[in-house]
């Protein structure tokens, strides 16, 4: 499953949704992106990143034969159990499953969906699970 990982900049290499992220197009141009010019750089140092990028030249998590490995277990799912604004990490195990039955496009287009606010189309943002066009408060379906 080899894709043009700038393309899809919106997924990050370990399932997360980058556009569901409150720093999407503000601070951050998504977990795939390349582009050394934006705020936020902690992803460069991003373990799970740089193992599947760097190390395995994969473009998910899922696509490894070791998934989900311990560097993706103590960064994503060992980490903030008890604390509600991390919900959506929680889901991806399960989740990114998905890309190998939708394919990559398709799973971003599953995924807008799910993070899409019912009441006027904007992007609930996770951590407050807020829309970040109306600020309506709801889970993701």
């Amino acid at each position: 499953m080899t894709i043009k990982i700038e393309k899809y900049r919106e997924l990050a290499p370990c399932g997360v949704f980058c556009r569901a992220c409150p720093s999407f197009d503000n601070t951050c141009l998504g977990c795939a992106s390349e582009d050394k010019n934006q705020v936020r750089r902690s992803k460069w140092g991003c373990k799970i990143r740089n193992c599947c990028y760097k190390l395995k030249g994969l473009d998910y998590c899922v696509s490894c034969d070791q998934f989900p490995c311990k560097i993706f277990n103590k960064k994503l799912l060992n980490t903030h159990k008890d604390n509600p604004r991390y919900t959506y990490r929680f889901e991806i195990p399960k989740l990114l499953k998905k890309i190998k039955i939708l394919g990559v496009k398709n799973f971003i287009n599953f995924q807008k969906q799910r993070w899409k606010c019912d009441s006027c189309g904007g992007t609930i943002r996770f951590y407050h699970y807020k829309c970040d066009k109306c600020g309506k408060e709801m889970m993701v379906k």
